[in-house]
Protein backbone atom coordinates (compact mmCIF):
# COMPACT_ATOMS: atom_id res chain seq x y z
CA UNK A 1 0.00 0.00 0.00
CA UNK A 2 2.77 2.37 0.92
CA UNK A 3 4.54 1.60 -2.36
CA UNK A 4 1.45 2.73 -4.25
CA UNK A 5 1.29 6.04 -2.39
CA UNK A 6 4.95 6.80 -3.20
CA UNK A 7 4.46 5.92 -6.84
CA UNK A 8 1.41 8.15 -7.07
CA UNK A 9 3.27 11.08 -5.47
CA UNK A 10 6.09 10.71 -7.99
CA UNK A 11 3.65 10.79 -10.86
CA UNK A 12 2.19 14.04 -9.49
CA UNK A 13 5.71 15.61 -9.27
CA UNK A 14 6.53 14.91 -12.91
CA UNK A 15 7.04 18.14 -15.03
CA UNK A 16 7.95 20.43 -12.11
CA UNK A 17 11.55 20.74 -13.30
CA UNK A 18 10.40 21.99 -16.70
CA UNK A 19 8.25 24.63 -15.03
CA UNK A 20 11.13 25.76 -12.83
CA UNK A 21 13.45 25.94 -15.83
CA UNK A 22 10.88 27.94 -17.79
CA UNK A 23 10.42 30.38 -14.91
CA UNK A 24 14.21 30.72 -14.52
CA UNK A 25 14.65 31.41 -18.23
CA UNK A 26 12.01 34.12 -18.13
CA UNK A 27 13.72 35.70 -15.12
CA UNK A 28 17.12 35.50 -16.77
CA UNK A 29 15.77 37.04 -19.97
CA UNK A 30 14.08 39.80 -17.95
CA UNK A 31 17.31 40.59 -16.10
CA UNK A 32 19.27 40.56 -19.37
CA UNK A 33 16.75 42.94 -20.93
CA UNK A 34 16.90 45.16 -17.85
CA UNK A 35 20.70 45.15 -18.01
CA UNK A 36 20.57 46.12 -21.68
CA UNK A 37 18.20 49.00 -20.86
CA UNK A 38 20.37 50.22 -17.99
CA UNK A 39 23.58 50.06 -20.04
CA UNK A 40 21.89 51.76 -23.00
CA UNK A 41 20.61 54.59 -20.82
CA UNK A 42 23.93 54.92 -18.99
CA UNK A 43 25.88 55.12 -22.26
CA UNK A 44 23.37 57.56 -23.71
CA UNK A 45 23.59 59.71 -20.59
CA UNK A 46 27.38 59.86 -20.90
CA UNK A 47 27.13 60.78 -24.59
CA UNK A 48 24.57 63.46 -23.81
CA UNK A 49 26.81 64.95 -21.11
CA UNK A 50 29.78 65.08 -23.46
CA UNK A 51 27.65 66.76 -26.12
CA UNK A 52 26.36 69.31 -23.59
CA UNK A 53 29.92 70.00 -22.36
CA UNK A 54 31.13 70.58 -25.92
CA UNK A 55 28.22 72.87 -26.75
CA UNK A 56 28.65 74.90 -23.55
CA UNK A 57 32.40 75.35 -24.12
CA UNK A 58 31.79 76.37 -27.73
CA UNK A 59 29.27 78.95 -26.52
CA UNK A 60 31.65 80.33 -23.89
CA UNK A 61 34.45 80.56 -26.44
CA UNK A 62 32.09 82.48 -28.76
CA UNK A 63 31.35 84.90 -25.91
CA UNK A 64 35.08 85.45 -25.39
CA UNK A 65 35.63 85.87 -29.15
CA UNK A 66 32.91 88.51 -29.30
CA UNK A 67 35.10 90.81 -27.20
CA UNK A 68 32.31 91.31 -24.66
CA UNK A 69 34.42 90.43 -21.60
CA UNK A 70 37.08 93.01 -22.47
CA UNK A 71 34.76 96.00 -22.83
CA UNK A 72 35.47 98.92 -20.53
CA UNK A 73 32.74 99.52 -17.89
CA UNK A 74 31.96 102.83 -19.65
CA UNK A 75 32.03 101.45 -23.18
CA UNK A 76 28.82 102.43 -25.04
CA UNK A 77 28.47 98.89 -26.39
CA UNK A 78 28.24 97.66 -22.81
CA UNK A 79 25.90 100.31 -21.48
CA UNK A 80 23.49 100.14 -24.44
CA UNK A 81 23.36 96.34 -24.45
CA UNK A 82 24.71 95.84 -27.96
CA UNK A 83 27.79 94.01 -26.70
CA UNK A 84 25.64 91.52 -24.79
CA UNK A 85 23.37 91.02 -27.82
CA UNK A 86 26.37 90.22 -30.01
CA UNK A 87 27.78 87.80 -27.44
CA UNK A 88 24.39 86.08 -27.06
CA UNK A 89 23.97 85.78 -30.82
CA UNK A 90 27.47 84.34 -31.30
CA UNK A 91 26.95 81.88 -28.43
CA UNK A 92 23.63 80.66 -29.86
CA UNK A 93 25.15 80.21 -33.31
CA UNK A 94 28.07 78.28 -31.80
CA UNK A 95 25.71 75.89 -29.99
CA UNK A 96 23.67 75.27 -33.14
CA UNK A 97 26.86 74.70 -35.12
CA UNK A 98 28.02 72.08 -32.60
CA UNK A 99 24.71 70.22 -32.85
CA UNK A 100 24.53 70.28 -36.65
CA UNK A 101 28.21 69.91 -37.54
CA UNK A 102 28.92 67.71 -40.53
CA UNK A 103 29.76 64.94 -39.98
CA UNK A 104 27.57 64.78 -36.90
CA UNK A 105 29.92 64.36 -33.93
CA UNK A 106 27.67 65.05 -30.94
CA UNK A 107 25.03 62.38 -31.40
CA UNK A 108 23.46 60.37 -28.60
CA UNK A 109 22.82 56.76 -29.59
CA UNK A 110 22.88 57.83 -33.21
CA UNK A 111 20.40 60.67 -32.67
CA UNK A 112 21.07 64.38 -32.64
CA UNK A 113 20.03 65.75 -29.22
CA UNK A 114 17.51 68.56 -29.06
CA UNK A 115 18.26 71.86 -27.35
CA UNK A 116 15.99 72.43 -24.35
CA UNK A 117 15.00 76.06 -23.89
CA UNK A 118 17.09 79.04 -24.97
CA UNK A 119 20.61 79.20 -23.49
CA UNK A 120 20.97 82.69 -22.00
CA UNK A 121 24.06 84.47 -20.77
CA UNK A 122 24.04 85.04 -17.00
CA UNK A 123 26.52 86.51 -14.54
CA UNK A 124 27.67 85.65 -11.01
CA UNK A 125 25.83 87.50 -8.25
CA UNK A 126 28.92 89.56 -7.33
CA UNK A 127 30.19 90.18 -10.85
CA UNK A 128 32.23 93.38 -10.87
CA UNK A 129 32.37 94.88 -13.44
CA UNK A 130 29.03 93.83 -14.84
CA UNK A 131 30.48 92.05 -17.90
CA UNK A 132 32.95 89.87 -16.02
CA UNK A 133 32.72 86.07 -15.98
CA UNK A 134 29.62 85.55 -18.17
CA UNK A 135 28.17 82.04 -17.96
CA UNK A 136 25.94 80.02 -20.23
CA UNK A 137 24.09 76.76 -19.51
CA UNK A 138 23.22 74.30 -22.27
CA UNK A 139 20.62 71.55 -21.73
CA UNK A 140 20.27 68.76 -24.28
CA UNK A 141 17.67 66.01 -24.46
CA UNK A 142 16.92 62.86 -26.47
CA UNK A 143 13.43 61.39 -26.11
CA UNK A 144 13.56 58.48 -28.57
CA UNK A 145 15.99 56.03 -26.99
CA UNK A 146 14.84 52.43 -27.67
CA UNK A 147 14.08 50.14 -24.71
CA UNK A 148 13.68 46.39 -24.23
CA UNK A 149 12.56 45.48 -20.71
CA UNK A 150 10.53 48.68 -20.28
CA UNK A 151 8.23 47.63 -23.12
CA UNK A 152 6.52 45.28 -20.67
CA UNK A 153 4.99 48.38 -19.06
CA UNK A 154 4.28 50.03 -22.37
CA UNK A 155 7.34 52.30 -22.44
CA UNK A 156 8.85 51.79 -25.87
CA UNK A 157 11.28 54.73 -25.62
CA UNK A 158 13.24 56.48 -22.88
CA UNK A 159 14.51 60.02 -22.35
CA UNK A 160 17.93 61.27 -21.27
CA UNK A 161 18.79 64.86 -20.39
CA UNK A 162 22.14 66.50 -19.65
CA UNK A 163 23.18 70.04 -18.77
CA UNK A 164 26.52 71.82 -18.70
CA UNK A 165 27.56 75.33 -17.68
CA UNK A 166 30.65 77.04 -19.06
CA UNK A 167 32.18 80.39 -18.22
CA UNK A 168 34.17 82.90 -20.26
CA UNK A 169 36.39 84.22 -17.52
CA UNK A 170 39.14 86.72 -16.85
CA UNK A 171 41.44 84.93 -14.38
CA UNK A 172 43.74 87.92 -14.02
CA UNK A 173 40.79 90.07 -12.92
CA UNK A 174 41.98 92.77 -15.31
CA UNK A 175 39.77 94.47 -17.85
CA UNK A 176 40.68 95.06 -21.47
CA UNK A 177 43.14 92.22 -21.96
CA UNK A 178 43.31 89.99 -25.01
CA UNK A 179 43.25 86.30 -23.98
CA UNK A 180 46.20 84.16 -25.07
CA UNK A 181 45.42 81.07 -27.12
CA UNK A 182 48.17 78.43 -27.41
CA UNK A 183 47.62 77.74 -31.10
CA UNK A 184 49.27 79.18 -34.16
CA UNK A 185 52.32 79.84 -31.98
CA UNK A 186 55.20 81.37 -33.93
CA UNK A 187 58.66 79.72 -33.90
CA UNK A 188 60.46 82.59 -32.20
CA UNK A 189 61.99 81.57 -28.87
CA UNK A 190 62.51 84.93 -27.20
CA UNK A 191 64.72 85.69 -24.21
CA UNK A 192 63.04 86.33 -20.87
CA UNK A 193 64.28 89.92 -20.51
CA UNK A 194 62.48 93.24 -20.88
CA UNK A 195 64.54 95.65 -23.07
CA UNK A 196 62.51 98.64 -21.91
CA UNK A 197 64.01 98.42 -18.39
CA UNK A 198 67.66 99.25 -17.70
CA UNK A 199 67.91 96.23 -15.39
CA UNK A 200 66.51 93.96 -18.13
CA UNK A 201 63.75 92.82 -15.78
CA UNK A 202 62.47 89.31 -16.64
CA UNK A 203 59.04 89.14 -18.23
CA UNK A 204 58.36 86.13 -16.03
CA UNK A 205 59.98 85.08 -12.76
CA UNK A 206 60.64 81.37 -13.43
CA UNK A 207 60.53 80.24 -9.80
CA UNK A 208 57.15 81.78 -9.04
CA UNK A 209 55.47 82.41 -12.41
CA UNK A 210 54.94 86.07 -11.54
CA UNK A 211 54.49 88.26 -14.63
CA UNK A 212 56.24 91.64 -14.75
CA UNK A 213 54.03 94.60 -13.94
CA UNK A 214 53.57 97.25 -16.60
CA UNK A 215 54.85 95.18 -19.53
CA UNK A 216 51.56 95.25 -21.45
CA UNK A 217 51.67 97.97 -24.07
CA UNK A 218 55.47 98.03 -24.41
CA UNK A 219 56.88 98.18 -27.95
CA UNK A 220 60.26 96.77 -28.97
CA UNK A 221 62.04 94.82 -31.71
CA UNK A 222 62.59 91.08 -31.94
CA UNK A 223 66.03 90.45 -33.44
CA UNK A 224 67.52 87.09 -34.43
CA UNK A 225 70.47 86.12 -32.25
CA UNK A 226 72.37 84.81 -35.28
CA UNK A 227 75.35 86.08 -37.22
CA UNK A 228 75.06 86.81 -40.91
CA UNK A 229 77.01 84.86 -43.47
CA UNK A 230 76.86 81.07 -43.84
CA UNK A 231 73.58 79.21 -43.48
CA UNK A 232 72.55 78.31 -39.98
CA UNK A 233 72.17 80.18 -36.71
CA UNK A 234 75.61 80.83 -35.28
CA UNK A 235 75.13 82.88 -32.11
CA UNK A 236 76.71 86.27 -31.78
CA UNK A 237 79.64 86.06 -29.35
CA UNK A 238 78.32 88.65 -26.95
CA UNK A 239 74.77 87.24 -27.04
CA UNK A 240 75.37 83.75 -25.80
CA UNK A 241 72.84 82.89 -24.48
CA UNK A 242 70.16 85.07 -26.15
CA UNK A 243 69.38 88.23 -24.20
CA UNK A 244 67.80 91.67 -24.44
CA UNK A 245 69.48 94.98 -25.21
CA UNK A 246 68.26 98.08 -23.42
CA UNK A 247 67.97 101.23 -25.53
CA UNK A 248 65.86 104.34 -25.23
CA UNK A 249 65.37 104.43 -29.02
CA UNK A 250 65.89 100.86 -30.21
CA UNK A 251 65.14 98.26 -27.51
CA UNK A 252 65.70 94.69 -28.69
CA UNK A 253 64.94 91.18 -27.50
CA UNK A 254 66.91 88.27 -28.98
CA UNK A 255 65.21 85.20 -30.34
CA UNK A 256 66.42 81.92 -31.83
CA UNK A 257 64.44 79.85 -34.34
CA UNK A 258 62.50 76.87 -33.09
CA UNK A 259 62.28 73.51 -34.86
CA UNK A 260 59.21 73.53 -37.12
CA UNK A 261 57.40 70.44 -38.38
CA UNK A 262 55.01 71.46 -41.13
CA UNK A 263 51.69 69.76 -41.76
CA UNK A 264 49.54 69.65 -44.90
CA UNK A 265 46.67 70.74 -42.66
CA UNK A 266 48.35 74.00 -41.62
CA UNK A 267 46.16 77.02 -42.37
CA UNK A 268 48.14 79.26 -44.70
CA UNK A 269 47.22 82.59 -46.29
CA UNK A 270 46.44 82.53 -50.00
CA UNK A 271 48.41 85.66 -50.78
CA UNK A 272 49.90 85.67 -54.25
CA UNK A 273 52.37 88.40 -53.34
CA UNK A 274 54.05 86.34 -50.60
CA UNK A 275 57.71 85.62 -51.35
CA UNK A 276 59.24 82.34 -50.23
CA UNK A 277 62.76 81.77 -48.98
CA UNK A 278 63.78 78.48 -50.65
CA UNK A 279 66.34 77.61 -47.97
CA UNK A 280 63.98 77.27 -44.97
CA UNK A 281 60.41 76.59 -46.19
CA UNK A 282 59.21 74.80 -43.05
CA UNK A 283 60.39 77.59 -40.77
CA UNK A 284 58.83 80.30 -42.95
CA UNK A 285 55.53 78.38 -43.16
CA UNK A 286 55.59 78.12 -39.37
CA UNK A 287 55.44 81.93 -39.30
CA UNK A 288 52.98 82.75 -42.05
CA UNK A 289 50.69 79.78 -41.41
CA UNK A 290 48.66 78.64 -38.39
CA UNK A 291 50.34 75.50 -37.04
CA UNK A 292 47.77 72.75 -36.49
CA UNK A 293 50.16 70.50 -34.58
CA UNK A 294 48.79 70.08 -31.04
CA UNK A 295 50.78 72.57 -28.96
CA UNK A 296 54.26 72.09 -30.44
CA UNK A 297 55.78 74.07 -27.54
CA UNK A 298 55.11 72.40 -24.17
CA UNK A 299 55.24 74.82 -21.27
CA UNK A 300 56.20 74.40 -17.64
CA UNK A 301 58.26 71.99 -15.61
CA UNK A 302 61.86 72.19 -14.46
CA UNK A 303 63.65 70.57 -17.42
CA UNK A 304 64.20 71.63 -21.01
CA UNK A 305 61.04 71.00 -23.01
CA UNK A 306 61.76 72.48 -26.46
CA UNK A 307 64.54 72.43 -29.06
CA UNK A 308 65.93 75.38 -30.98
CA UNK A 309 67.13 75.04 -34.57
CA UNK A 310 70.73 75.95 -35.38
CA UNK A 311 70.32 75.04 -39.06
CA UNK A 312 68.10 78.05 -39.82
CA UNK A 313 69.39 81.60 -40.25
CA UNK A 314 66.34 83.89 -40.00
CA UNK A 315 68.21 87.21 -40.30
CA UNK A 316 67.88 89.94 -42.92
CA UNK A 317 65.15 91.62 -44.93
CA UNK A 318 65.15 88.64 -47.31
CA UNK A 319 65.33 86.07 -44.53
CA UNK A 320 62.51 83.65 -43.73
CA UNK A 321 61.42 85.58 -40.60
CA UNK A 322 60.92 88.83 -42.51
CA UNK A 323 59.27 87.21 -45.52
CA UNK A 324 57.00 84.98 -43.44
CA UNK A 325 55.96 87.88 -41.21
CA UNK A 326 55.21 90.19 -44.13
CA UNK A 327 53.05 87.48 -45.65
CA UNK A 328 51.26 86.84 -42.35
CA UNK A 329 50.37 90.50 -41.71
CA UNK A 330 49.57 91.24 -45.39
CA UNK A 331 52.21 93.96 -45.48
CA UNK A 332 51.80 94.45 -49.23
CA UNK A 333 48.01 94.30 -49.45
CA UNK A 334 46.50 95.86 -46.34
CA UNK A 335 48.12 95.38 -42.95
CA UNK A 336 45.89 95.93 -39.91
CA UNK A 337 46.64 98.90 -37.68
CA UNK A 338 47.20 98.79 -33.91
CA UNK A 339 45.55 101.61 -31.97
CA UNK A 340 46.20 102.43 -28.33
CA UNK A 341 43.71 105.05 -27.13
CA UNK A 342 45.54 104.65 -23.80
CA UNK A 343 46.80 104.72 -21.38
CA UNK A 344 46.21 101.00 -20.90
CA UNK A 345 44.33 99.65 -18.98
CA UNK A 346 42.07 102.71 -18.78
CA UNK A 347 41.22 102.24 -22.46
CA UNK A 348 41.23 98.98 -24.47
CA UNK A 349 43.57 98.30 -27.35
CA UNK A 350 41.90 98.44 -30.75
CA UNK A 351 42.72 96.90 -34.11
CA UNK A 352 41.58 98.51 -37.34
CA UNK A 353 41.20 96.25 -40.37
CA UNK A 354 42.79 97.47 -43.58
CA UNK A 355 41.48 94.81 -45.95
CA UNK A 356 38.61 92.38 -46.40
CA UNK A 357 34.93 92.93 -45.55
CA UNK A 358 35.82 94.79 -42.32
CA UNK A 359 38.17 97.24 -44.04
CA UNK A 360 38.25 100.47 -42.04
CA UNK A 361 36.39 98.99 -39.05
CA UNK A 362 37.64 98.29 -35.55
CA UNK A 363 37.86 94.52 -35.08
CA UNK A 364 38.53 92.18 -32.14
CA UNK A 365 41.15 90.01 -33.80
CA UNK A 366 43.81 90.28 -36.48
CA UNK A 367 46.33 88.16 -38.34
CA UNK A 368 48.95 90.52 -36.89
CA UNK A 369 48.27 89.15 -33.38
CA UNK A 370 50.72 86.35 -32.63
CA UNK A 371 51.67 84.13 -29.71
CA UNK A 372 55.40 83.79 -28.99
CA UNK A 373 57.15 81.35 -26.59
CA UNK A 374 59.32 82.90 -23.86
CA UNK A 375 62.41 80.91 -22.85
CA UNK A 376 64.62 80.99 -19.77
CA UNK A 377 68.12 81.97 -21.04
CA UNK A 378 69.75 80.23 -18.08
CA UNK A 379 68.61 76.85 -19.45
CA UNK A 380 69.85 77.53 -22.99
CA UNK A 381 71.97 74.70 -24.43
CA UNK A 382 74.59 74.90 -27.18
CA UNK A 383 75.43 71.18 -27.05
CA UNK A 384 73.91 68.51 -29.26
CA UNK A 385 70.61 68.68 -27.37
CA UNK A 386 69.97 72.34 -28.31
CA UNK A 387 67.50 72.37 -25.42
CA UNK A 388 65.59 75.33 -24.00
CA UNK A 389 62.84 75.72 -21.42
CA UNK A 390 59.65 77.50 -22.41
CA UNK A 391 58.36 79.27 -19.30
CA UNK A 392 55.45 81.22 -20.78
CA UNK A 393 53.90 82.89 -23.79
CA UNK A 394 53.71 86.45 -25.01
CA UNK A 395 50.85 87.66 -27.12
CA UNK A 396 51.88 90.58 -29.28
CA UNK A 397 50.74 92.69 -32.21
CA UNK A 398 53.19 92.88 -35.11
CA UNK A 399 53.53 96.52 -36.13
CA UNK A 400 56.01 96.07 -38.98
CA UNK A 401 59.14 94.40 -40.28
CA UNK A 402 62.04 96.83 -39.89
CA UNK A 403 63.89 97.96 -43.01
CA UNK A 404 67.12 98.95 -41.24
CA UNK A 405 66.46 102.66 -40.83
CA UNK A 406 66.79 104.43 -37.47
CA UNK A 407 69.47 102.11 -36.22
CA UNK A 408 67.35 98.97 -36.51
CA UNK A 409 68.47 95.71 -38.07
CA UNK A 410 66.86 94.82 -41.43
CA UNK A 411 64.35 92.05 -40.82
CA UNK A 412 63.76 92.83 -37.15
CA UNK A 413 60.13 92.42 -36.09
CA UNK A 414 58.59 95.34 -34.23
CA UNK A 415 55.87 94.24 -31.77
CA UNK A 416 53.64 95.65 -29.04
CA UNK A 417 52.90 93.42 -26.03
CA UNK A 418 49.21 92.61 -25.53
CA UNK A 419 49.49 90.00 -22.81
CA UNK A 420 51.82 87.53 -21.11
CA UNK A 421 50.94 84.16 -19.58
CA UNK A 422 53.33 82.22 -17.35
CA UNK A 423 53.66 78.50 -16.77
CA UNK A 424 54.16 76.69 -13.52
CA UNK A 425 57.72 75.59 -12.73
CA UNK A 426 56.51 73.27 -9.96
CA UNK A 427 54.65 70.88 -12.25
CA UNK A 428 55.89 68.36 -14.83
CA UNK A 429 55.78 69.31 -18.50
CA UNK A 430 52.18 69.07 -19.69
CA UNK A 431 50.51 69.21 -23.11
CA UNK A 432 49.04 72.65 -22.42
CA UNK A 433 50.37 75.62 -20.46
CA UNK A 434 49.74 75.70 -16.72
CA UNK A 435 49.12 79.23 -15.53
CA UNK A 436 51.16 80.74 -12.73
CA UNK A 437 50.59 84.36 -11.70
CA UNK A 438 49.13 85.68 -14.93
CA UNK A 439 46.29 85.30 -17.35
CA UNK A 440 45.04 81.99 -18.62
CA UNK A 441 45.92 80.81 -22.10
CA UNK A 442 42.41 79.39 -22.41
CA UNK A 443 39.70 81.93 -21.48
CA UNK A 444 36.85 79.43 -21.03
CA UNK A 445 36.14 76.63 -18.57
CA UNK A 446 33.41 74.21 -17.51
CA UNK A 447 32.13 75.05 -14.06
CA UNK A 448 29.73 72.10 -13.67
CA UNK A 449 30.81 68.92 -11.93
CA UNK A 450 31.88 66.31 -14.57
Amino acid sequence: MRQRRISSRRRLERGQTIVLVAISLVSLLAMAALAIDVVTLYAARSEAQRAADAAALAAAKAIADSGFTTLSPTDPNLTNGNGLKLAQSMATNAINAMLTASPLINQVSGTTPALVGTPTITFPALANPANSNPRITVTLQVTTLPTFFAKIWGNRTATVTASATAEAYNPANVQNFTPIAPKGVKPWLIANQDPITTALTPFITPATGVVENGVIGETFNLTADCKGGPPGCVLRNNHNPPKATYSATNPQVDYVPAVVTSSPNDVCPSVASCTENPNYPNYQYGIQCADVNPNPYPCGGTVNNTTWDNTVNPRGSGGPSALGTECLIRAASGQDIFQNPGPWPLAPFQFEAQSGPQNGNVVTTSSSIVTIPIIDPTTFQLDASLGVTVIGFMQAFINQVQDGTGGTNPGDINVTVLNIAACSSSTPVVPNPVVGQGTSPIPVRLITVP
